[in-house]
């Protein structure tokens, strides 16, 4: 009743010497969390896998017995460990636990020092990506935060780990271990992953010890998820003990706050749903944004360069930090415009550029440039991984190989040998690739198409989108046509076309009869017997390139004006999902049909309800002409205002 919940309201005011204002205040920050019996079941075997390295429900079926046989009996935690270990079940710790914290702190230092050699001109860029995923894991109140960094490939997102690292390093309130997942060599459990580190247990026993000795939260870093995912198709089994391992952090988060951070592909965390899966349902996510303008200007200008002499094509391009590392290493004249247009005009410069400088270190020894390279390619796609041990180079002299890790085009770590940049690695296997003037799609019939065969893929098209547009259709409507290449790589030709910038007709006129079916099913209001049909519309559906290409044809304009409500709603959904980039645009769209009749009301209502107003005026003037023609009859509750 409402007098005992105030009778048990001033109690809890008594309880926390509190007026009304202040214990209200203090109800709203109280946060209550309920568990079922089948939560609790997987959350002992969670703590267990961490414990104990054997089957939890080994361990489970041991706990269960000891209880039945101590009915009304005192339990201690000596006399359960001792009943455990006479059952053959040794919980997992560090031979010296006080040496943890100095464990950790050699791999992340490793760490730093091996992925600091690629920073843009050895100077860290703040970012402010690093500052947003830094208060994700200072405001957690709860076991810890499970944060991802995604971005694209070269977006500069091992430039924000540093930060975050080094930040993370200055304080006292946490334990930090960072590592990368390309330069390891794949193994079968968590333990074998800490040894491969130089741990002696798994990397999160470790971290939480070190935590434990500190008093204070772990963090836990991993970079290059992307190098195990399904998408990449390298090292995929690996991801199993990446998944071993934070289902680890898990169990053991009821001893220590115990805060994850992986970093990732934009690309292969959007497609690749297993990524998603041990991080939880609800991970928060940063994005890694391009450079601005005014960056990339001052950037260039500290290296000496006139940012007066680039059209703004050129330092868009140059926003993505990997392509303003390329210009600043490949010798650009200072005093004359550059003639870059695409980041292959900068990958075909750097492999000039640096077979020249290599040359030039050890002018006594042959040019084995190309030889080299297609070892480590070769080799790279034979394992899956994205570096080779020291070994697989062995025919070539030791100081060619030392002059190309000198000019920064091959890292060697770890006994393993790997490119400077990864994303040289794709420029390198596809450039061999194109120069054999094989079809794409027989070179997949030849093999089983495993996941691997999906980054070859994924190389080749991009490299041949810029290299030649016309080769590039023929071979992605020839993969899509072929009844024997296998879907998940059709999927993928699907999502990397469809991300693709600026898309020409040619492009489009690929993927238009698929298209073309998906229409005529929604005209008919029935689902689409074409099940590829309907998977084109969904990649095509979500495409901000290919909004503006749809845009520019006219086709969303014929959509909405169509007679066919099936097709006029999917036009209205389908500007709804493009909100957020294109206010403008889709003001323009929906300004003709103001003032109709029929479902347009209703059409309206489900557009403008959760608009942001304040980031248009040309979409706020659409919505005051909105309540002019008395759309509503009272704002909408979840319409956002802004200043405009």
């Amino acid at each position: 009743s409402a007098e005992s919940q105030k009778q048990n309201f001033n109690k809890l005011k008594g309880f926390w010497n509190a007026d009304t204002a202040m214990a209200y205040e203090i109800l709203q920050r109280i946060e209550v969390r309920t568990i079922d019996e089948i939560g609790i079941e997987e959350q002992v075997r969670v703590s267990l896998s961490a414990l104990f390295l054997t089957k939890p429900d080994n361990v489970c079926d041991a706990l269960r017995s000891f209880a039945e046989d101590s009915i009304h009996d005192e339990i201690n935690h000596e006399r359960l460990i001792s009943y455990l270990k006479s059952k053959g079940f040794t919980p997992r710790q560090l031979a010296k636990p006080s040496d943890a914290p100095s464990l950790i702190d050699g791999v992340t230092k490793h760490y730093l020092k091996v992925t600091r050699r690629k920073l843009i001109q050895n100077t860290l860029i703040p970012r402010s990506s690093t500052q947003e995923i830094l208060a994700k894991i200072k405001e957690n109140e709860t076991n810890g935060a499970d944060c991802v960094l995604t971005g694209k490939a070269g977006g500069g997102k091992t430039g924000c780990v540093i930060e975050c690292v080094e930040t993370l390093q200055k304080s006292d309130d946490v334990a930090v271990l960072a590592f990368r997942l390309d330069r390891i060599e794949p193994v079968s459990t968590t333990k074998e992953l800490g040894e491969r580190l130089g741990l002696e247990e798994s990397p999160a026993l470790v971290l939480k010890t070190a935590a434990e000795s500190m008093s204070c939260d772990a963090v836990l870093i991993i970079d290059q998820l992307d190098a195990v995912s399904t998408t990449s198709g390298r090292s995929s089994n690996f991801f199993d003990v990446v998944e071993d391992l934070l289902d680890e952090v898990r169990g053991l988060r009821n001893s220590v706050k115990f805060h994850v951070v992986v970093v990732c592909r934009k690309f292969d965390w959007e497609n690749d749903q297993g990524l998603r899966r041990p991080l939880g349902k609800d991970p928060a996510e940063v994005s890694v944004t391009d450079f601005s303008m005014d960056e990339v200007k001052s950037v260039i200008e500290s290296g000496g360069f006139n940012a007066d002499l680039f059209n703004t094509k050129q330092l868009e391009l140059l926003g993505l930090p990997q392509n303003l590392s390329l210009f600043l290493d490949t010798n650009y004249d200072p005093a004359s415009r550059p003639t870059f247009f695409t980041q292959k005009d900068l990958f075909d410069r750097y492999w000039d550029e640096k077979r020249q400088a290599v040359k030039d270190r050890i002018a006594s020894s042959a040019d084995q440039w190309t030889d080299v390279i297609q070892v480590l390619c070769d080799k790279m796609t034979e394992s899956q991984q994205l570096s080779v041990l020291r070994e697989t180079l062995d025919d070539f002299p030791v100081n060619y190989r030392n002059a190309m890790v000198s000019e920064g085009v091959l890292s060697f770590d770890q006994n393993r040998y790997g490119f400077g940049h990864e994303a040289f690695f794709d420029y390198c296997f596809a450039r061999g690739f194109v120069a054999k003037d094989e079809s794409l799609t027989e070179f997949l019939k030849k093999s089983e198409q495993h996941l691997f065969r999906r980054a070859q893929v994924r190389q080749v098209l991009i490299y041949l989108r810029e290299a030649d547009r016309e080769r590039y259709c023929e071979e992605l409507r020839a993969l899509l046509t072929d009844e024997n290449i296998r879907c998940h790589l059709k999927d993928l030709a699907i999502a990397i076309a469809v991300e693709m910038p600026n898309p020409e007709d040619a492009e489009w006129n690929v993927l238009a009869p698929w298209i073309e079916s998906e229409l005529e099913a929604i005209k008919s209001g029935k689902p689409n017997p074409d099940k590829f049909a309907s998977l084109v519309w969904s990649r095509f559906y979500s495409s901000q390139p290919w909004f503006q290409i749809a845009d520019s044809k006219g086709f969303i304009t014929d959509w909405l004006s169509s007679q066919n409500d099936h097709l006029v709603d999917m036009g209205v959904y389908y500007i709804q999902n493009h909100l957020e980039h294109s206010f403008d645009k889709l003001a323009e769209l929906l300004e003709p049909f103001v003032g109709r009749g029929g479902g347009w009301p209703q059409r309206f209502q489900s557009v403008m309800y959760r608009a942001d107003l304040g980031s248009s005026r040309r979409y706020f003037d659409l919505f005051l002409r909105l309540i002019d023609d008395a759309l509503w009859t009272t704002t909408p509750a979840t319409v956002r205002f802004g200043i405009i």
